[in-house]
């Protein structure tokens, strides 16, 4: 056992020890008319995480009874509601980010993260970790977006020093007084932040876990014995630093927009969780963990409300994920009479979720937001680029492959860019491109992920892909995916799994093939990331994987742009064999 662990462990039985000689104390002194002194605490918190600029309600896509079905989820005129709703039962709550509120829409686009931070001080939020998307425009706006803010920024194992205008004005810990008991909440961000973001400065990224375990020793050492972890290091992290770390109570997480709640509850309107909520661990000490997360975009909103003995351990806890969404619904691309049964049938899966829940947004928050929307919404029609020429979609030509260019110089690390057929949905005329052009071929706002994979993986990956092409459309060479900095050829007529040949990845000017063993760098989209259209191989991966937070539409915008002049791509990447 480690010398921490021990001081902790000691702390803990000398608190305890205390308090029940006071108890005792109360009672031999006291009468009958003397108030109970209770031996339990009680705190409630709540958090989001992966806000990403989406102050606007997004539509939604659920599944009911095999029909999609879309509603209107989150914004943040939304989430005030839920949250005045939830601090009108105990005003003592806390209110936690779990990082990157920014970046994701045109919002941050337009207005460099004022409105978010504008709108999470409406929250009334505690305290915020940074994400590593805090950093996605360098160092030099993020001292005004924290004194913007009305909430600490944590981070512990961020080292600001070589930043001396932001040093002074980053907490490694915070200590909230809650009903007269001091709570600490630590701030970790994910080490990988300097590889998937613009330019960190400065700012050094030390070790998460040894960070932690520094900062829960001094806690102790201060009597503190309710300790948070606010996070942004991805859920799989979390659980690895619950089981690492003695002394940490909860970890309220972020980074790998995890949705995490009760798999047959969710699985009634479509949704597939990637652990409980909470997900109950054991530190090295024996002691209860409980991680928490809360999705991606304010789609969802935790509460947890927890007991803790005297001795600051966890004694039980009740928690709730909650998915405000509106009272409009459409199916099939039309929208849901209230007065008829599927709309009843509707309101009756998500009541049976137990998660997602129709609340009117506030109204003082909306008309707050009202200007704000108007100039994203004039913005759509803002010119980007000028196409010389009509831009069709072709395996080697059309928006496809432009977009694979277009995430290389967003994720510089990545050695090639591989998407599905499916995420790009429109060709480009001849003439003006604008912004709303732009999202209307790439809609989806999936975020761009980093991805290690083996060239065995990569091409199995094709090959998955591929298949999942041939069984939806046929042999039609039309539909393949599009890649940048990779080129193959496919045998539509070839049994599957025999259908790529010569796979190439280039390496400075020229192409090479690639090897089976050996790890290359990919960047993907989201969904792609998570499976989607066949890709298991990139889903089952085993190696490095970060969702960088970049949104696949205003990367390929900022490329466009830089373009000027947009012609359809010129190169084979793909040659098809009948």
């Amino acid at each position: 056992m480690c010398f921490e662990c021990i001081c902790f462990r000691l702390r803990k039985i000398v608190n305890s020890s205390l308090f029940f000689v006071l108890l005792a104390l109360l009672a031999c002194s006291g009468g009958s008319q003397d108030a109970p002194v209770s031996p339990t605490y009680t705190l409630t918190l709540v958090h989001v995480n992966d806000t990403h600029s989406h102050l606007e309600a997004v539509g939604l896509n659920f599944w009911i009874d095999g029909v999609r079905t879309t509603a209107q989820a989150g914004g943040f005129p939304r989430l005030k509601t839920v949250i005045d709703e939830l601090r009108a039962n105990d005003p003592h709550l806390l209110f936690l980010h779990g990082g990157d509120a920014l970046q994701g829409t045109l919002y941050f686009t337009l207005f460099n993260g004022e409105v978010e931070f504008d709108f999470l001080n409406l929250l009334g939020i505690d305290a915020m970790t940074f994400g590593n998307h805090e950093f996605d425009r360098g160092c030099g706006p993020i001292p005004g977006w924290i004194a913007r803010s009305d909430f600490p920024w944590l981070s512990a194992n961020i080292d600001f020093t070589g930043e001396p205008a932001i040093a002074p004005l980053v907490r490694p810990y915070l200590i909230k007084y809650v009903r007269g008991e001091p709570v600490a909440i630590i701030g970790l961000t994910t080490e990988t932040t300097p590889l998937t973001t613009l330019d960190v400065g400065n700012a050094v990224f030390l070790d998460a876990v040894a960070s932690a375990r520094a900062q829960v020793a001094r806690l102790a050492a201060r009597g503190v014995n309710k300790i948070i972890v606010l996070s942004h290091l991805g859920y799989p992290a979390d659980l690895s630093l619950a089981a690492s770390v003695a002394g940490i109570d909860i970890i309220v997480g972020g980074h790998s927009h995890s949705l995490l709640g009760d798999e047959t509850n969710l699985d009634l309107i479509g949704l597939t969780p990637a652990g409980p909520y909470p997900t109950e661990l054991q530190d090295p000490e024996g002691n209860r963990v409980l991680v928490l997360q809360a999705w991606q975009w304010g789609h969802i909103l935790g509460r947890l409300n927890v007991r803790f003995s005297p001795a600051g351990e966890i004694l039980s806890s009740e928690a709730r994920i909650i998915l405000p969404v509106g009272d409009t619904f459409v199916q099939n691309n039309t929208p849901v009479a209230p007065e008829s049964q599927t709309y009843q049938d509707i309101l009756a899966a998500l009541a049976a979720s137990g998660t997602a829940a129709i609340y009117a947004e506030d109204a003082y928050a909306a008309a707050l937001l009202a200007p704000y929307a108007e100039q994203v919404a004039q913005y759509r029609s803002v010119k980007v680029a000028e196409a010389l020429e009509p831009i069709l979609r072709g395996v080697n030509s059309g928006p496809g492959p432009l977009a694979c260019d277009s995430m290389l110089p967003a994720v510089p690390n990545a050695r090639a860019a591989l998407i599905n057929y499916g995420g790009v949905r429109r060709d480009l005329a001849q003439g003006d491109i604008t912004v709303g052009d732009v999202l209307e071929v790439m809609p989806f706002g999936n975020t761009l992920v980093l991805v290690d994979l083996t060239g065995a993986e990569l091409k199995a990956a094709l090959e998955e892909g591929i298949d999942f092409l041939i069984t939806a459309y046929g042999s039609d060479p039309v539909y393949l995916p599009y890649v940048a900095l990779l080129k193959f050829s496919v045998s539509l007529s070839a049994p599957a799994g025999l259908r790529v040949s010569n796979l190439q990845i280039k390496s400075g000017a020229v192409y090479e093939p690639v090897q089976e063993a050996t790890v290359y760098r990919i960047v993907t989209n989201a969904f792609v990331a998570n499976g989607g259209d066949g890709f298991a191989a990139i889903k089952n991966a085993a190696g490095f994987r970060s969702d960088t937070g970049g949104v696949d539409s205003d990367a390929f915008r900022n490329y466009l742009a830089a373009l000027g002049d947009v012609s359809n791509p010129v190169e084979e990447r793909i040659t098809v064999i009948p």
